[in-house]
């Protein structure tokens, strides 16, 4: 053996494994790789880590650097290559983020960094540098990218005012409808300014609560009114949710503002009719009440009340049986048989002469009976008019038939977003689907739209389709109702504003944007049945002018006959201007009454 021969170290060569090792360990855990570039020789060596990246079996090193360059993506290349030329001609920082294209045929992201190795005289004569895989942390950020994108779209397409502002009132963001409604111009008249300047002071109060409520994490809804920047005064409704940041402090306030003017205008009218007809019904000793199928009191005013309250002996109400054996036999039966003529479809009038077990005095009636029909004409309970024709001419027609229960107007009704197919197919559902129709959003989704409007509405819904398609980006159809089938098998009626977004390639569709209007046009079918009762109910009012009538031609007749004495003349005389002065207040009243309850 050669003495000046030295053997390697096997404590150094156990150093060396274990550093390889660890090192292999830290590239495979974070996707990262090594590389050197000798300038000199134009070559390149890669670790393992970057064997690893590219899907490459590892093999020989070095190899040339037109071959590495030939690992990154074709759109890539040539920045790769220049910047490795600035770094080594200007001394930049090597900082690179490109594609690379593995041997299977993915693109992968790498971002990458190197320091130039220089001789004694400043010549660069290599590069050592990492690069490592940010696939994954690149395709996230671009997802995300699109979401906001797709997000911000919506948003911007949403007929109804969405708004940001911050924890001191102040508005920091707001979609283009918000900015309609409010009468802003342009995003710089409204963004900066308070939110509260807008509001109708006496309601200040509602908004402020709602507000104050999200900043303490919780979601609630108020009505109130604003005035516009160009002073147009506006009834809202406006649901107020918190924001969060990433640690859950609550940032600022997300509200959603629906503009019910329209809704607020026909509730107001809605109360002043049920306050006219309560007046109405009321303020007159005739009497007036309905019943149900089964005799039962449906509704009455206090006249009537007082009555049964007199016939069975204990205070009257809504639901008692109008049916009591208490005034005999003969009284049951004769209104028994009233009723039955009456719930069979006849319309009639009865006469009546009698002893009131009340006032006892003689009273003249004439009681009115009238079936209340549903929209399907099918007899669901009677009307009834019971009218004192013995002191008709100081009393005042007061007679009107006491208004249906309307339903509630809708409460926090939440749009529901989709977005369609040229073919009506679902492509995304917003999650308030649920409230509003009952379906999840899988089942909305796998329906297409056909499959649940009324099919005397398709032909309307295929031409809005058409209509929309011919509508440049952005732009959106006039509002239109349709009929839509609930999950519980109704029908609902819905209001639905198309947008055409079908070239955004965010969103790739038709925008829909709808809410259940149902109960709206349900109550404007109820106005329009309610008045055409008040119209037909003073129709049979006039039928009271009857008496006055009579009165007159007898004793026209009776002067006629030549039969009379002077001072018999006289008296009849003065009897027939008497009931003709009662004609005439009495026609008066019902004019004037009539227009008075039927609106115009």
């Amino acid at each position: 053996m050669n003495p000046s021969s030295k053997e390697p170290n096997p404590v150094i060569l156990h150093k060396e494994a274990n550093y390889l090792r660890i090192l292999r360990e830290m590239e495979s855990l974070g996707k990262l790789g090594h590389w050197e570039v000798n300038l000199a020789t134009h070559t390149i060596h890669w670790s393992e880590g970057v064997f690893a990246i590219l899907e490459m079996e590892p093999s020989d090193m070095p190899v040339s650097l037109e071959l590495g360059y030939h690992s990154v993506h074709p759109l890539d290349r040539e920045k790769a290559k220049q910047h490795m030329e600035e770094v080594l001609a200007k001394g930049i920082p090597y900082d690179l983020e490109c594609r690379l294209v593995t041997s299977k045929g993915e693109i992968k992201y790498i971002h990458s960094q190197a320091d130039v190795i220089r001789d004694d005289s400043g010549d660069p004569i290599q590069l050592v540098g990492i690069f490592q895989d940010i696939t994954e942390k690149t395709q996230s950020i671009n997802h995300l990218k699109q979401q906001e994108i797709r997000l911000s779209s919506i948003l911007q397409s949403e007929p109804e005012c969405v708004k940001v502002v911050s924890p001191d009132g102040i508005l920091i963001e707001m979609n283009p409808a918000g900015l309609s409604m409010i009468e802003a111009d342009s995003a710089e008249e409204a963004i900066g300014k308070k939110v509260e300047s807008l509001i109708e002071p006496s309601d200040l109060k509602f908004y402020q609560t709602i507000h104050e409520n999200a900043l303490k994490g919780i979601k609630s809804s108020a009505r109130f009114r604003i005035i516009g920047l160009k002073g147009t005064h506006r009834w809202m409704e406006s649901t107020s949710v918190p924001l969060t940041d990433q640690t859950g402090k609550i940032v600022s306030v997300l509200s959603l503002t629906r503009d019910i003017s329209e809704k607020v205008i026909n509730e107001e009218k809605l109360i002043r009719i049920k306050r006219n007809q309560e007046a109405l019904i009321n303020g007159t000793s005739d009497l007036i009440w309905s019943i149900d199928t089964n005799f039962c009191l449906v509704a009455a005013n206090q006249s009537f009340l007082d009555v049964l309250t007199f016939l069975q002996q204990v205070p009257a109400k809504e639901g008692d049986n109008v049916l009591v054996k208490t005034a005999g036999e003969e009284f049951y039966f004769k209104w028994k048989d009233y009723y039955e003529r009456g719930l069979s479809g006849e319309s009639f009038t009865s006469y009546e002469n009698f002893i009131s077990p009340i006032t006892h005095e003689e009273e003249h009636r004439e009681v009115y009976f009238n079936p209340i029909r549903n929209v399907d004409e099918k007899v669901t309970g009677l009307a009834c008019f019971s009218k004192d024709i013995s002191s008709l001419m100081k009393k005042s027609k007061e007679l009107v038939l006491n208004e249906k229960r309307f339903r509630a107007l809708v409460e926090n009704g939440t749009d529901v977003i989709m977005i369609l197919s040229p073919r009506g197919q679902g492509k995304y559902v917003s999650p308030s689907i649920t409230k509003v129709m009952g379906y999840t959003e899988t089942e909305a989704l796998a329906l297409n739209l056909f499959d649940v409007i009324h099919p005397e509405d398709t032909p309307k819904l295929k031409k809005r389709l058409y209509e929309v398609l011919a509508l440049p980006l952005g732009a959106s159809l006039q509002s239109q109702t349709f009929r839509a089938k609930h999950k519980d098998g109704s029908w609902r009626i819905v209001e639905s504003t198309l947008t055409n977004m079908l070239s955004d390639e965010t969103i790739g569709g038709i925008v829909d944007n709808f809410h259940d209007v149902t109960d709206r046009e349900t109550q404007m079918e109820a106005i329009q049945i309610q008045n055409q009762k008040l119209r037909n109910i003073a129709w049979t009012q006039s039928h009271v002018v009857r008496s006055p009538l009579a009165r007159i031609m007898g004793i026209i007749e009776l002067i006629r006959t030549r039969s009379l004495t002077k001072e018999e003349e006289e008296k009849s005389l003065g009897f027939l201007l008497e009931s003709a002065n009662e004609l005439d207040d009495v026609i008066a009243d019902i004019v004037k009454k009539s227009q008075e309850v039927i609106p115009s």
